[in-house]
Order: C-alpha cells, then structure tokens, then sequence
C-alpha cells in the first residue's frame, strides 16, 4: 500500500524547506548512480562481526549510517519513500522547526542503521533507503497527528481514507511480525531499520518538538480545506472509501465511542486490503 496525502495543514512554518531539500537529494544521489555507492551501509563493519576489506573500511561506519538514506536500489524504492516524506515530513518539521528537524531526520536514519546492524540474519549484506529516516518521520507523525487523515492506495488501487494513527500503526504492526516470525527474510526489506526508525521518530520528537505544539492533537485540530483547489480536492474524495470518524458539530464524543470507531475503522481498513490483495487482479 502507498500514502498519496493527507488532511493536515502547516501551522508554524510557511514552506516546508528542509523536507524539501531532503527529496531533491535524494534525487540528485539516484541520478548519480554507482559513483555515490561508497556510502552503502554494511552491518558487519558498524559490529564488527566480519572483516570486510580495506575498501570497505576506507569509508568510515558513522559516514555510512547518514548517507546510505540518501541511496536507493531502483526507481520504485525511491518513489515510495519520497512520497511518503512528502505526505509526513512537511508536519513533522513545522512541529520542530527546520534546524531540529535536520537533526532529527540524522538521527532516525542513524537509529534505522543501527537497528538494522545488530539485528539483521546476514550482516554481510548491504543496506541502502531513506526508509528507516522517512519510518522516523511516520513515527512523530504519530505522536503528533494520530487523528489527522490520511489517503492510501490499498493494493496501489482502492484508495482509502483512515485516521494516521491506523495507517501508521498498521505499518509498525506490520514490520514487527515480518522482523520477529521470519517471514520476511529473503525479501530484502531492512525490516529492523524500519523498526528502529519508528522507535527513534516516537522517542525524538519529544524533546525536539516546539513547546508549544502538543503531542496527541485532537480530531479538531484539522480543520476543513479552504484556499486553493479545496473544490476540487473534496470533489476528488468522493471516490474515496473514508474510514475516519465522522465529525460531531458541537458534541464531545465519549471514550468509548471513539474506541468503537477506531476499532471499526482498523477492522474495515485490514479487511479492505485483505480483499483487494487477494480477490482484485
């Protein structure tokens, strides 16, 4: 499945800089090739379980766990972590401001790396992808918007709307049973980095968020589109299956009604994609 975009407006900055500097290097690294391949990160130099050559080493380990976020196997593997950071990260740094959050972004890459290192079943192998950095920024995300939506394309067809906190649960979800059962050896997916990545996001942005901006915003903390496009855009939601939780003018909804939604909206949204990955060509 792959996030296309969300309900949720910027409050502290006016353009999302640094995300947007993020993007185009990566893009720039893609265009480059193998002459940035020297930055891919290998396990076993960070442990030091093996000894892999002097060409290896000829690159230092604490460079490798920033720039392999910058690399990326192929086109497709590219284009769904930008897409994601573009959805998530513009948030997340007007949460923090555009200083911290390059710093952020640093250190849930090097929190993926990391994890990945000690954890993975071949340390041999080498690890390239912003995905551990871009599971960060879905982690703060998280904390920060749970409640804000989110538009996914379900199977890369149905597109479907569902609270972030479900989204991105799902995804965490998700990456740990593939990382604990075993299930996803084989895949080369650096599901631990994702992990840690997530971990790093959720612990980060505490510290590193403004003080006025809080963590868990509630549900009307989003408010309508207006401005630009915004007719067109509810228009374009019409064919969109929506799983957020309806807005009550004026009336506070208990505890319980919100559990019954969100437990509704995660079952409706894992049996939406269940259906579409098995049943639809």
């Amino acid at each position: 499945m792959l996030v296309i975009g969300d309900d949720n407006p910027l409050r502290h900055i006016g353009r999302a800089w640094v995300n947007h500097a993020l993007i185009g290097v990566m893009i720039v690294a893609f265009l480059a090739g193998p002459a940035l391949e020297g930055l891919m990160l290998f396990p076993a130099q960070v442990t030091g379980v093996a000894d892999l050559g002097p060409e290896i080493d000829a690159v230092p380990a604490w460079a490798r766990l920033v720039g392999y976020a910058f690399l990326h196997a192929g086109l497709l593997h590219i284009a769904g972590n930008l897409i994601t950071l573009w959805v998530f990260g513009d948030n997340v740094e007007d949460a923090m401001g555009h200083v911290r959050y390059v710093l952020f972004f640093v250190l849930a890459a090097v929190a993926g790396g990391l994890a990945e290192a000690y954890m993975t079943s071949d340390p041999t192998l080498p690890v390239v992808g912003a995905s551990g950095a871009v599971s960060g920024v879905m982690g703060a995300y998280l904390m920060l918007h749970p409640r804000a939506k989110v538009f996914v394309l379900v199977g890369y067809r149905v597109p479907v709307a569902v609270p972030a906190g479900i989204f991105v649960g799902f995804l965490i979800a998700l990456n740990l049973l593939m990382a604990l059962s075993g299930a996803g050896e084989g895949s080369m997916v650096a599901w631990w980095a994702h992990l840690g990545g997530f971990a790093a996001g959720m612990i980060l942005v505490v510290p590193l968020r403004h003080r006025d901006v809080a963590l868990f915003q509630p549900a009307h903390a989003f408010p309508e589109r207006t401005g630009r496009f915004a007719s067109a855009k509810r228009f374009a939601e019409r064919f969109v299956i929506d799983l957020t939780p309806k807005r009550s003018a004026g009336i506070a909804r208990s505890f319980s009604d919100r559990t019954v939604a969100v437990i509704k909206a995660l079952a409706f949204f894992i049996g939406i994609t269940l259906v579409v990955e098995l049943f639809v060509p």
